[in-house]
């Protein structure tokens, strides 16, 4: 049980899972585990104590998917909540989306931790953040007024934006692949398939198994 605790705090760790609220217990036999996104929304977790790591992170990653922030939003807000925080209701669904951005990406990243090293290993990570809308509007020369950068936030989607840039990962892979550096499994079979001459008995033959037995009709 302790290892499963010492696995859960490297997680919280190694992630950026914690801005103050993140937290670990054992009790009866179970692992309690939270998990917290910069904006303060949470993730709670409970695994039986005889899981391994590889069972938390799949859970873990389960109960970030599951994040809703109009869920949350709803269950949060009120004009007190409003008042004490200083909220505006678009201002807080904006914060609890942020959110949601980041439970996703941290969900991506423990999905792709496998126990092979080979195919799992991660060529480069790209993160979209806040930051980068705001200098997109100055770049464009437009003011990064409050108003602005929540009509970019309802505009630039995380999971959008996510879903374009793999595509155009998939291109810049195609644009910088030269075939002509790769080798075929067949190449070796099809070239002796070409140079073969039946007049030669000392060449290796290839017969089809479905003329073979054409032959013995």
């Amino acid at each position: 049980m302790s290892d499963l605790r010492t696995a859960a705090e490297r997680i919280i760790e190694d992630f950026d899972l914690d801005y103050g609220n993140a937290e670990t217990s054992i009790q009866d036999g179970y692992l309690y585990m939270t998990v917290e996104a910069p904006n303060h929304a949470t993730v709670s977790v409970d695994v039986d104590g005889t899981a391994d790591e590889e069972r938390l992170r799949r859970f873990l990653a389960t109960a970030m998917d599951d994040f809703d922030p109009d869920e949350e939003f709803d269950k949060l807000w009120s004009s007190d909540f409003a008042e004490l925080n200083g909220f505006t209701p678009s201002g807080f669904i904006g914060m609890l989306q942020e959110d949601k951005d980041f439970f996703d990406r941290a969900s991506d990243a423990l999905r792709s931790i496998s126990a092979r090293s080979g195919d799992e290993e991660t060529l480069c990570e790209i993160r979209w953040t806040v930051a980068d809308l705001r200098a997109w509007l100055n770049d464009h020369e437009y003011p990064d007024t409050p108003a602005n950068m929540e009509a970019m936030k309802a505009m630039v989607s995380g999971k959008d934006l996510k879903d374009r840039s793999i595509e155009m990962g998939w291109e810049a892979i195609d644009a910088m692949v030269d075939a002509a550096n790769l080798d075929r499994a067949d190449d070796d079979a099809e070239e002796r398939a070409d140079s073969y001459d039946p007049t030669d008995l000392a060449a290796p033959a290839t017969i089809n198994a479905a003329d073979d037995a054409a032959r013995t009709l």
